[in-house]
């Protein structure tokens, strides 16, 4: 009796120290390499980035389900990179969204995701992929934007997004925030009184 209890003690301790002893085993090569399969997948490759130049409804592919949401879509034009990064983070602050911030890859925006274009061409897809952002757009749009300037016609907003918010008819106005104010607390841009545009009235003239 007492071997068989001995006996029964030393192979518990045995099992448990197998257990104890497996290692753990961590991400493999294949993990990794489905990983960067999946991300690889959200970035459109030359041929692709010119189907959707040709085709920007194709961009339903590569864009979140829907985004923007209605009352939400923020637009800006002729900014510098720190200040687009400086309205967008108010942006995202305050619940609105961004044209950078409706895609599967946060680096899908990005110019160093596309190595295989040349300059000329990421220029057609930025304004491709903002066509499909303006036609995605529903209800009150934000446009911000210093008061005291005048967006430029030759910008993407006025010559791209803003004919296809036109056209689409989803948008019941935009209301224009005045970029100025932005970083000030008081500043109750919710209750914004100046409309840059309101559906059924002409386009406005760009500087």
């Amino acid at each position: 009796m007492k071997f068989s209890i001995l006996s029964s003690i030393l192979l518990f301790s045995w099992q448990s120290a197998t257990v104890l002893a497996a290692p753990v085993v961590g991400p493999t090569t294949t993990d990794t390499v489905v990983q960067l399969e999946a991300r690889a997948n959200n970035i459109p490759n030359a041929d692709q980035v010119q189907g959707l130049i040709d085709d920007p409804s194709k961009f339903s592919g590569w864009a979140n389900i829907g985004e923007p949401q209605i009352n939400k879509a923020v637009f800006f034009t002729g900014q510098k990179r720190q200040v687009i990064g400086m309205i967008r983070d108010w942006a995202n602050g305050q619940g609105l969204t961004t044209v950078r911030d409706i895609w599967k890859d946060a680096n899908f925006f990005q110019r160093g995701q596309y190595k295989g274009i040349s300059d000329d061409t990421f220029k057609e897809f930025q304004k491709a992929f903002s066509k499909y952002y303006a036609s995605q757009t529903k209800g009150t749009a934000w446009l911000v934007f210093p008061h005291d300037q005048t967006p430029s016609s030759g910008g993407i907003f006025w010559s791209v997004e803003l004919d296809e918010i036109i056209s689409q008819a989803k948008v019941d106005k935009i209301v224009w925030i005045d970029q100025n104010q932005i970083t000030d607390s008081n500043y109750d841009w919710m209750n914004e009184g100046k409309v840059y545009w309101t559906k059924g009235s002409d386009k406005p003239a760009g500087a």
